[in-house]
């Protein structure tokens, strides 16, 4: 089943015109590939919605939905650090990634709230 990820990329591919081959072939990867992202049985990779977003060339509500709903797939997420990251911030995204599951709703807000804010004045 289609997830809200794959459905949004339907959407995008229709309005072009494409079809699952073309799009795939679009963004580089085979159709098999493609249509286990749309079906969740396959993480969004790393930049595939900037790469949905440039080639496409969204609209940034349409690239909105499609990030929102890349989040609401994710079963997982990795984390990678440039070199030269300071130890504190690495030790912040391990000790937040560990305690999550117990957090209080709250707090969960309370960070949330932080983070968009700080999307917002990129």
């Amino acid at each position: 089943m289609a997830t809200d990820y794959g459905k949004i990329l339907r959407i995008i591919r229709v309005e072009k015109g494409e079809l699952l081959g073309d799009m795939a072939d679009s963004l580089g990867v085979s159709s098999a590939y493609l249509s286990s992202i749309e079906n969740g049985n396959r993480n969004v990779p790393a930049h595939f919605t900037d790469d949905v977003v440039a080639f496409y060339h969204l609209t940034k509500g349409m690239e909105r939905k499609l990030r929102k709903a890349e989040i609401s797939n994710m079963k997982e997420v990795k984390l990678s650090f440039e070199q030269g990251v300071p130890s504190v911030r690495k030790e912040t995204a391990y000790l937040f990634a560990r305690t999550f599951k117990n957090m209080e709703e709250s707090d969960i807000e309370k960070i949330r709230d932080i983070l968009l804010k700080r999307e917002g004045n990129k």
